[in-house]
């Protein structure tokens, strides 16, 4: 069952929704109103450190006085 992301058309609220079949309704989960299918990212894989999914240069920072 894919995760779809969804971007309420009247409040501006993002959520994220499971979705067991392609042509079921959705509405905002704030206001019930019309929202847009997002085009969203996807990871294949992975690592159990949370740090390699940050950019460069963001990761925990390294001692240099030892």
């Amino acid at each position: 069952m894919p995760i779809y992301e969804y971007k309420c058309e009247d409040c501006g609220y993002t959520f994220d929704k499971m979705v067991m079949h392609h042509d079921t309704d959705v509405n905002c989960t704030i206001c019930q109103g019309n929202v847009k299918k997002l085009m969203s990212a996807f990871s294949v894989g992975g690592s159990n450190n949370p740090a390699d999914s940050l950019p460069a240069g963001l990761g925990p920072k390294m001692c240099t006085n030892c």
